[in-house]
Formats: structure tokens, sequence, C-alpha cells
């Protein structure tokens, strides 16, 4: 796999969309998620006030807060991160996805200060701050490995 700066680029764009699309996704099912991990086998009470469109608000605010944190992230850590990885010649999806984890685990340090020193999120919304970034990183590691094979499929000269 020899992709150009190009092909990385349009990984990391396509890894940064997948994260937003995680997000949003992982927004409209909040009040799902947070009843199973925070209270399993409890009753809870019917969300007969969750309407579809409250959910959709959910995702869109939960996908806001992630896009300036995934631009920061996608900048200043995966690019160079996996720049490095292919001029090491690293093509193993083990790698990738190992990258994916480590920006992850940069942007899970980076919330879990915020939320120590400065009271960032409440309790349940920083354990669901931590779900979807430690599902983000090994899925976005993939996306870059995948859209940098096809990228290398593609390429004129192959």
């Amino acid at each position: 796999m020899n992709p150009s700066a190009r092909s990385l680029g349009g990984a990391l764009v396509a890894a940064a969309v997948s994260v937003i699309g995680i997000s949003f996704l992982g927004g409209c099912l909040y009040p799902f998620l947070m009843g199973l991990l925070l209270s399993p086998g409890v009753a809870r009470p019917a969300f007969n006030d969750l309407s579809v469109m409250v959910l959709l608000d959910f995702g869109l605010i939960t996908a806001m807060i992630t896009l300036p944190v995934v631009l920061a992230l996608t900048y200043g850590v995966a690019w160079p991160l996996f720049r490095l990885w292919l001029r090491r010649g690293y093509s193993g999806i083990a790698a990738y996805i190992a990258g994916g984890i480590v920006v992850a685990m940069i942007g899970a340090i980076v919330i879990w200060a915020a939320h120590v020193l400065a009271g960032f999120l409440i309790s349940s919304d920083f354990w669901f701050a931590m779900l979807l970034t430690g599902v983000a990183g090994p899925v976005a590691g993939f996306v870059v490995w995948y859209v940098l094979q096809r990228s290398a499929q593609v390429a004129p000269g192959n």
C-alpha cells in the first residue's frame, strides 16, 4: 500500500464523518443507552415524552458537540500518527485499528481531564462520552484503513 497524502486526507475525512455519524446515532439512543447502562434491571418509567423529534434533537446536539473535538483530534493527532504509519509501511488492519484506539484514548484523556478539573460533564454524560469514544476510535481506524486500501487499488498504474 503506497497511498499519497491526498488519500490519507480523504481517509481521515471519511473517518471523521463516521465518528460524527456514530455520535449522532448514539445521541439519538442516549436515553435508552443510559437507562440500560446506569440502572440495569431497575423498573424505569416509560419514555412517553421522548418523541422522534426529541431523539433527533439529542442526536444533533451530540453530533454538534462532537464536531470540534473530532476536528482537533483528526488534524492534531490522527494526521501525524497515520502519516507515520504510512511512512513506516504499516498496511495491516490491526495497526490502523490500534491507531484509532490511540487517538480515541487521547480524546478520552482530554474529556476525563475536563470532567475532573472543570466539572465539564455530569456523571451520566461523562460515561456516555466514554462509551462513544470507545466505539468511535476502532471504527475510525478501520475506516482509515479501508479507504486507504481502496485508494491503493484504484490508483492509476495499478
